[in-house]
């Protein structure tokens, strides 16, 4: 199979640095030969009263006008670039249920005290390269206790995304990014940020793998939040030389990040189900999923976040080109009230 894809990256899978086997969550079989191209627009919908209403409007033509909405959100700064600190956690994606970090990650006195975290501390440096690629290096913060608090292990993963991939059209709130994750050139990194406030963001990241015979996305799917710390990028370079402490990570992440229950133990608003053969997914912190084949013979994946009674949602649809073996995809971006 053959996927054209228009960005490639050197991104690994494990992002966490840690060992997860993932495993593919089939839907339904069809034959996708590739992906030739992707486009992108960003388009206000009108405003619905149901997910289900939204979804169902992605079988259409696309004929609401593209707007761009820089002007509302002029004062908040960019979702890309600078340095970040985080929690990020791993979730089903057909119930949304938390799954557990790794058991070999946590150290044996925090199991022996049930105090097993739900979240992995992360931080995050992202430079731009020619205004072209983005290099992201994640350092993972490993758990630890007593005197290794002041001096954390960490993972560190780099990832390299081509920004042809990214739809804002200029809207700061939300980016809509696709690209290449491995040596396969069939997989398919989808990463949603949501800005939340000027200083924090949420990150929800899927891989989906369209081939021969099956659309397959995978399990575990990745949710972080995380604070902007700087405008400038230290380019992963905290914990070169070790040195890095549970104090300094603990003021990195501040207040917020720092409170427990984490933002992934939280309840989510509704139980995850599906319906006319699209799958709902809720998560916690007001994230939401829908994808499934619609039909007009589409496969769907929305990712949307609730707050203050407005969901935003980005749509990403996949059409077969009839008469040709490749597989198109368009990417959408609209709000609408929550019911």
């Amino acid at each position: 199979m053959r996927i054209a894809a228009a960005v490639t990256t050197v991104a690994a899978l494990g992002r966490f640095g840690m060992s997860f086997q993932p495993q593919s969550l089939m839907f339904r079989q069809q034959k996708l030969l590739g992906i030739a191209r992707g486009s992108s627009s960003f388009t206000r919908h009108p405003r619905t009263t149901a997910f289900t209403s939204s979804l169902r409007s992605l079988s259409s033509n696309y004929e609401s006008q593209s707007v761009s909405t820089a002007s509302s959100n002029s004062n908040k700064e960019p979702l890309l670039g600078g340095d970040f600190a985080g929690l990020a956690a791993t979730f089903s994606p057909i119930d949304g249920s938390l799954i557990d970090i790794p058991i070999h990650l946590i150290p044996e006195a925090m199991l022996e005290w049930g105090q097993e975290p739900k979240c992995l501390e992360i931080l995050v440096s992202e430079d731009f390269a020619n205004n072209q690629e983005l290099q992201r290096t994640t350092l993972t913060v490993l758990p630890e206790t007593g005197c290794g608090i002041d001096n954390l292990d960490t993972q560190k993963s780099k990832d390299t995304i081509e920004l042809s991939s990214a739809d804002n059209s200029d809207n700061k709130n939300v980016i809509a990014l696709q690209y290449s994750t491995t040596s396969r050139d069939d997989n398919l990194r989808m990463e949603t940020i949501f800005g939340i406030d000027d200083t924090y963001r949420m990150r929800v990241v899927l891989d989906l793998i369209p081939n021969d015979e099956v659309f397959a996305i995978q399990s575990p799917m990745l949710v972080t939040k995380e604070r902007r710390t700087s405008m400038t990028s230290t380019s992963g370079t905290r914990a070169d030389g070790g040195g890095l402490d549970g104090r300094t990570v603990s003021q990195l992440l501040g207040d917020e990040l720092r409170r427990t229950p984490t933002f992934a133990e939280e309840t989510p608003s509704q139980v995850s189900e599906e319906r006319n053969s699209i799958r709902y997914v809720y998560l916690p912190h007001g994230i939401t999923l829908a994808y499934g084949w619609t039909p007009e013979d589409e496969w769907v994946l929305q990712v949307g976040k609730e707050a203050n009674g407005v969901r935003r949602v980005v749509a990403r649809k996949f059409v077969v080109v009839e008469g040709q073996e490749q597989l198109d995809f368009d990417v959408e971006s609209w709000e609408e009230d929550v019911v």
